[in-house]
Formats: C-alpha cells, sequence, structure tokens
C-alpha cells in the first residue's frame, strides 16, 4: 500500500479537529473550577453535563493512531526505522512535558493550597518523569501533572508501535491493532489490580488502533466528499451527549466514547477540500490550525492559567459577572497563554532537540549499512 502521490501537504481539517479537540478539554477543566468558585460564592456552579468534554482526550488518541501511521510510512521495514521514530516522538513530547512537570513542582514548594492532590512520594516523581503508571492516591494512576496519565498511555503506544515497524505496514497495522485487542480484553475480563498492568489494560488503548486502521484507508485512498463528511461529523458528535439513559449501558469506554471520536476524525480526515488542492485557506482557518499547531501547548499549560485565574476572580470580581464569563475568559487566556508557550518554548526546545542529533546522535542515527539513507518522516505538523 502507497500513498497517493503528492499528497504530504498538511491536513487542514485535522489541525483545527486538533485544536477543538484540545479546546474541549479546557472548557470543560473550566467549568468543573466553577464548582469551587459556586461554592465560594454562594452561586450555582455551571453544569456542563450535557456533554463529555474529556471526549477531547478521546479524539486526540484516535488521531495519535491515525498521524503515528500516516508520518512514518516510509518507516517501515527499514533498517533504523525504529530508532528515528523513537526519538522523533522523544523529542516531540518529552522536553516540553519534563520541563512543565518541573516548573509544577516548583510551584507544589511555593503554594501547595493550588494541588487538589499533593505531591506523592519521589518514586511517584521518578515514575512520572520516565512515563510509568504509578498511585498518586488511592485509586488514583495519576503522573505528578494529572493530565500527563494520557502522555503515559501515549509513550505505552509509541512503544508497541515502534516494535511493529519491522513489519511491512499492512502486517504491522494489522499486528499492533490485535495486540491492543488482547490488552484491552484483558482489561475487561479480569480487571487487573498490578498498577501498572491495569493502566495499560484499559479499553481506551483501542482509540489507537482505530486510528491506525483509520490511516491504510486514508492511504488507500478513501475520501468523502462534504456531505457524507458532515453527516458522519455530526453522527460523531452526538455521541459525545449526555442522552438520557444511555450512559447506563454497559459498554466500553473505547466503544462508547471512541467510536464517535472515530467518525469525527474520519471525517476530517478523509473529507476531499478542494481549498487544500488549491493550497488557500481563509485567515479564520489559518488561525484554526495555529491553533491547532499550539493544541500540545495548550494541553498542557492550561492548569497553570484556570487554577490562578480561578482564585483571582474569586477575590476580585466574586459574584459581579456570570460564571459562564469566567469560563469565557479562562478559555481565551489559555489560547493565548498556550500560542506563546508555542511560540517561545515549544518550538525553540523541538529545534534545540533536532540540532543535537544532527551533531551527534549517532547511536540514534539510521543504519548506515543499509543500501539507501532513510527518508524522513512525513509529517502533518502534529504534536501528538
Amino acid at each position: 500500500m502507497t500513498a497517493i502521490a503528492g499528497d504530504t501537504r498538511q491536513n487542514r481539517a485535522i489541525q483545527v479537529l486538533r485544536g477543538l479537540a484540545a479546546l474541549l478539554v479546557v472548557i470543560g477543566h473550566a467549568i468543573h473550577e466553577t464548582q469551587v468558585m459556586g461554592t465560594v460564592l454562594a452561586r450555582p456552579p455551571i453544569d456542563g453535563s450535557f456533554l463529555r468534554w474529556g471526549s477531547g482526550v478521546d479524539i486526540f488518541f484516535v488521531i495519535s493512531g491515525f498521524i503515528m501511521v500516516y508520518s512514518s510510512t516510509q518507516l517501515f521495514q527499514r533498517p533504523g526505522g525504529w530508532r528515528s521514530f523513537l526519538w522523533r516522538r522523544f523529542v516531540r513530547i518529552v522536553p516540553l512535558y519534563w520541563l512543565l512537570t518541573t516548573l509544577l513542582l516548583l510551584g507544589a514548594l511555593v503554594a501547595p493550597q493550588l494541588l487538589n492532590v499533593p505531591i506523592g512520594d519521589w518514586q511517584h516523581v521518578l515514575s512520572s518523569y520516565l512515563f510509568i503508571p504509578s498511585l498518586r492516591a488511592p485509586g488514583e494512576i495519576r503522573p505528578v501533572m494529572a493530565l500527563g496519565w494520557t502522555l503515559n498511555l501515549e509513550m505505552f503506544f509509541y512503544a508497541l508501535f515502534a516494535c511493529t515497524l519491522v513489519l511491512p505496514m499492512r502486517r504491522a497495522v494489522l499486528a499492533l491493532t490485535a495486540g491492543l485487542a488482547v490488552l484491552a480484553g484483558i482489561g475487561l475480563a479480569y480487571e487487573p489490580s498490578q498498577v501498572q498492568l491495569a493502566f495499560w489494560t484499559q479499553s481506551i488503548i483501542l482509540e489507537f488502533a482505530f486510528g491506525c486502521l483509520l490511516a491504510l484507508g486514508y492511504l488507500a485512498g478513501w475520501r468523502l466528499g462534504a456531505m457524507p463528511a458532515l453527516l458522519l461529523a455530526l453522527i460523531g458528535f452526538a455521541g459525545l451527549l449526555d442522552w438520557p439513559g444511555l450512559l447506563d449501558w454497559p459498554v466500553p469506554d473505547a466503544l462508547r466514547w471512541g467510536v464517535p471520536a472515530l467518525m469525527i476524525v474520519a471525517a476530517a480526515a478523509l473529507y476531499r477540500n478542494p481549498a487544500d488542492a488549491q493550497g488557500s485557506a481563509s485567515r479564520l482557518a489559518g488561525m484554526a490550525v495555529l491553533l491547532g499547531n499550539a493544541s500540545y501547548s495548550l494541553y498542557l499549560v492550561h492548569p497553570f492559567v484556570l487554577r490562578p485565574l480561578r482564585n483571582l476572580w474569586t477575590q476580585l470580581i466574586g459574584g459581579a459577572l456570570p460564571l459562564t464569563v469566567y469560563v469565557a475568559v479562562a478559555t481565551a487566556t489559555s489560547c493565548l497563554v498556550a500560542l506563546m508557550v508555542y511560540r517561545y518554548v515549544e518550538q525553540p526546545l523541538l529545534r534545540s532537540m533536532q540540532g543535537r542529533r544532527r551533531q551527534g546522535g549517532s547511536s540514534l542515527a539510521p543504519d548506515r549499512r543499509s543500501a539507501s539513507p532513510l527518508p524522513a518522516q512525513r509529517s502533518l505538523r502534529t504534536t501528538t
């Protein structure tokens, strides 16, 4: 299976969707902050239960599976391909996460009252840096930066993905899908109590497989027109709503939330947009793509905005404005901070790490005994 010739441009719809997924998470967390604000201000908190705001994570996981296959088409069966893949994932994910985790630890020393759960012992801190699942509180498998639990799953997925790069692409994706299905089956059937096994066998890991399979279809030439893509997206978003009685169904999370997420990502990925072929886009679309580019920064930095802003809002504004205004201001502020972090922190870190590899990373370089050099990974300009 080969990619369609010339189809190496950035998929704007995927980038816009990444920004939207991050916004869902940010808005959901901002709404959650109004519960504390409502108690302090004697006002009812915002009820956002009509939508599962955390489904932005499900969308991210499907996108991640899609991008890993799409961006690695020329690494399958290549000598040293797995090293190149893991290094690129390390460069993209780790530096900013480690930096913000360190800032959080320093902040906990200065203002521990801003934390919902105290920082654990040194083993927990070390596990957080190494992306190893560990208990932060009884029954809660979270790293120091709580939302980093998604990155623990991402890193686990990357390790499995790298192991399959020795196979042809189609076989690799099928083997990876089978492996993830077995792990999810173990989790559903046995409900392991061992921390790491319990974490790595959540059914949500199947969402990576959904994205990988979608990428096979995309690379085979599957495309959707405007109306089918719109209908598919609407059905997907409808599946994320809190329909009465539906949450009581005994359905694994990978099906309840992963399938709607897959529909949404499929609509974005497979939509045949004439504007992409012409290379044109409106200013609004360009801004949406920029937010998508900065979505990793937005996901990581927004807790550093919401909690302090909540306290300032409670002290300075109090009940003078509706709590919905707080949510809007907090979301907009998070986006602005994320764009600055993306421009002045994330991108420089990325360039620095890439430069280090070019200067002396012989152990991470492709096998030079190969007859042909290792091609660069294709890019959707993503940070997933």
